[in-house]
């Protein structure tokens, strides 16, 4: 999990800061990114990072203010122009589909992939799979704003190679049993149980994203222990 501040200003893009967009990079997780709020101007920003636009999977906008979300449409386009073809879901306040569907209806943009919108409105879980979860918040803006905590989900420790070597345990595809906690039978014989050579599990991290707000319960709710 790795933070990438691609705009971090308020209101209008300044000479030497963006408006909001953050990314977050789950590469080595699941492959994707994950990109928070997008403010006119993302896809430039991005162009000066090693960010790719096919990359991103999943936005999450706070709330409808031009400085979060003014720069879907020409970031959208780019993603499909460079090879995006994966489905990419938006989710946002109500009202965040009309934009984007509106927009890209007025310029006649196609795109080569599908876009599935998640309006929200009730605080929770909007997202859980196997490896993260995602709970939102409601945070006190002038119009209604969102707060996200996303979870990585504890993990298997790693695999304690140097013990296998100890053990004479060769390596090979047995490793992979091996670090699946499986027990397995080896060539000359002897009973290997995975659980004995896998290090304790790591604890999963957290980050939390928070929109435009005042001092909000919530907020600190959704920062806890992150």
């Amino acid at each position: 999990m790795q933070l990438e501040f691609l705009g971090t200003g308020s209101g209008v893009p300044g000479k030497f800061r963006n408006v909001a967009a953050t990314a977050l990079k789950l590469l080595d997780e699941c492959n994707s990114v994950w990109l928070f709020d997008c403010g006119e101007g993302t896809q430039q920003q991005i162009l000066r990072s090693t960010l790719k636009p096919r990359k991103i999977n999943k936005i999450f906008i706070t709330h409808l203010h031009g400085d979060h979300i003014f720069g879907l449409p020409g970031l959208l386009s780019s993603r499909s122009f460079q090879g995006g073809d994966t489905p990419l879901t938006i989710y946002g306040p109500k009202g965040i589909a009309d934009f984007v569907r509106v927009s890209l209806s007025v310029s006649q943009t196609k795109l080569a992939y599908k876009i599935n919108f998640q309006e929200l409105s009730q605080p929770g879980v909007v997202f859980e799979d196997d490896k993260f979860k995602v709970t939102m918040g409601e945070l006190d803006h002038q119009i209604t704003c969102y707060g996200f905590r996303i979870e990585e989900k504890d993990h298997q420790g790693e695999l304690l190679v140097d013990k296998l070597k100890e053990a004479n345990i060769p390596s090979g595809p047995v490793y992979g049993k091996i670090k699946n906690g499986e027990t397995v039978t080896l060539d000359d014989g002897r009973e290997i149980n995975g659980q004995d050579f896998i290090g304790p599990a790591q604890k999963g991290r957290t980050v939390t994203i928070i929109g435009d707000t005042r001092s909000n319960p919530t907020s600190y709710n959704l920062a806890q222990n992150a």
